[in-house]
């Protein structure tokens, strides 16, 4: 979705290309609005088009699209066996006409006029306008890494290839650092030579060395063969290299078909590009596509927090997760979360996991079984000695009104830290968390955790387990306050595993076996 940005910087560039095949003269417009203000100054003069430019560019415009057809037909590519360059034969061609007939004195024609030859002496930046520049200067350097980033994959898509957006940067960095000491103009990508150079058929690395031969041949030597071109024909070029680029705008109808969501991210920052300005709606399309795609979409997900497996009392079974099959379901709960925790939906994802588990708890009520002692060892000591031990406990803890509550009284007993849990209106016992699709948790998500953890044993009387931890997540995890009194052996690598080992039947057979579970 990139091209957003570079299909809105296309319409800025077509824009700036219209006096000059016209053949009109206002005033350039900068800030908000200089697009739609440009295209009101254009619609005002062009009642004054200059005839004999607009016949030039008329000759252009029906060469170059001519020679896009033929190059894109088959089977004049078996007959001709190469693309035709007519972007170069319209400059060589209209620079003879221009000399020979003297376009610009006979019939006013505006040409390039003067190309000056040599490169400037090598001098130290003057870093005393460092402070004056700095702001201007990183604006530039945003636009100038976004723009080529976004044209970059553009091209990477169309002919099947990929960059790596951290060379780029690289590149972009070493080349404006040389051409400080040449009082050279920021270097970015050329959009509008990029265009013309990928539509005469270049896709290598050695197109770009060609042209930067040219360059230097022009700067030193061939610069006045080139005066003598109207800008007319330079106008047309660039315009029919940017036609392709501005329909990628029409793909909006078909993400619209597609996601309405999407089409919206595509649509925002682009148009934010156009009737604004680059700089500001180059900001704003990426502050609001980081608002849509990161906060509003992880958040607004219906399956972003689900329930996995089945419930005894549906007799249904999900498929999403097949690795899990039987288990009693009356005593154990995955749920699974499908997007990294971070401070702008971990509260959101865990709210939906309570209330997950008190869908549960209500669909699952009965009498009460018989409530169970779980022994939590410490977390100092070898992990190899931690075990989940189960044993009956006295009847049920009731309130005034004679319903059964949770009771989390716990107290220390040779080395172990019994927590009794009373069993309330459902038999869950085991809550396991499934964090196989979570790639990243900062510091605000493990905070959330710990209290999700809390919840699950204070409030709904249950055991909360972690399966499938990422490393990094792992690590976070662990690192974050040690996620509270939990041992390092609280994770499980998958939820079969989880399941298998800390089912509520075993319990009692597990105390001696379950060394490397909780």
């Amino acid at each position: 979705m990139s091209f957003r940005f570079a299909c809105g910087a296309a319409f800025h560039i077509f824009n700036t290309q219209l006096k000059w095949i016209f053949g009109l003269s206002y005033r350039k417009r900068r800030g908000l609005f200089c697009l739609p203000l440009s295209v009101y100054d254009f619609v005002v003069a062009l009642p004054s088009t200059h005839l004999p430019t607009f016949l030039v560019s008329l000759v252009c415009l029906t060469a170059l699209i001519t020679a896009r057809f033929l190059n894109g037909n088959a089977k004049v590519m078996k007959v001709i066996r190469f693309p035709i360059p007519m972007e170069l034969l319209v400059i060589v061609f209209g620079s003879v006409a221009s000399y020979f007939m003297n376009l610009r004195a006979v019939y006013a024609i505006d040409i390039i006029r003067s190309v000056p030859l040599g490169f400037p002496s090598p001098q130290l930046p003057a870093f005393h306008l460092l402070p004056e520049l700095f702001h201007d200067s990183f604006i530039i350097a945003v636009i100038a890494f976004s723009v080529a980033i976004s044209a970059g994959r553009v091209f990477a898509q169309k002919h099947h290839y990929s960059i790596d957006s951290n060379q780029e940067l690289r590149a972009l960095g070493v080349v404006n650092l040389v051409g400080g000491f040449f009082q050279c103009l920021p270097s970015a990508v050329a959009l509008a030579r990029s265009v013309v150079q990928e539509s005469a058929g270049g896709v290598t690395q050695v197109v770009s060395i060609v042209s930067a031969s040219l360059i230097v041949l022009v700067i030193t030597v061939l610069g006045p063969l080139l005066e003598p071109v109207p800008k007319a024909c330079l106008g047309c070029i660039v315009v029919i290299a940017l036609i392709p680029m501005i329909l990628k705008i029409m793909e909006v109808g078909n993400l619209w078909k597609v996601s309405r969501l999407e089409a919206v991210i595509f649509l925002i920052p682009c148009l934010a590009i156009i009737l604004l300005d680059v700089e500001i709606g180059l900001a704003l399309g990426i502050a609001f596509s980081l608002l849509i795609g990161v906060v509003w979409r992880t958040q607004e997900r219906a399956d972003i927090v689900q329930v996995l497996g089945r419930t005894e009392h549906s007799g249904s079974e999900n498929d999403s997760h097949p690795i899990i099959t039987n288990f009693p379901s009356s005593n154990v709960i995955v749920i699974r979360i499908a997007t990294p925790l971070h401070f702008a939906n971990a509260e959101l994802c865990l709210n939906k996991a309570r209330k997950l588990i008190g869908r549960s708890l209500r669909s699952n009520s009965y009498a009460p079984s018989a409530a169970t002692r779980i022994h939590l060892p410490d977390v100092e000591g070898d992990d190899s000695k931690h075990s989940l031990i189960g044993s009956p406990l006295p009847d049920p803890v009731t309130d005034k009104n004679g319903a059964v509550k949770a009771d989390t009284s716990s107290r220390k007993s040779d080395g172990r830290e019994l927590i009794q849990v009373t069993q309330t209106l459902s038999s869950i016992r085991l809550v396991v968390l499934d964090l196989s699709a979570v790639s990243f948790i900062d510091m605000t998500g493990v905070q959330l955790l710990k209290k999700f953890r809390q919840d699950c044993r204070s409030i709904h009387a249950c055991e909360l387990v972690l399966a499938g931890c990422l490393d990094p997540v792992k690590e976070m995890l662990i690192a974050g306050g040690k996620f509270g009194d939990i041992p390092p052996n609280f994770f499980f690598d998958t939820v079969s595993n989880a399941v298998d080992a800390l089912m509520p039947q075993k319990f009692e057979a597990l105390s001696d076996q379950v060394g490397s579970g909780i």
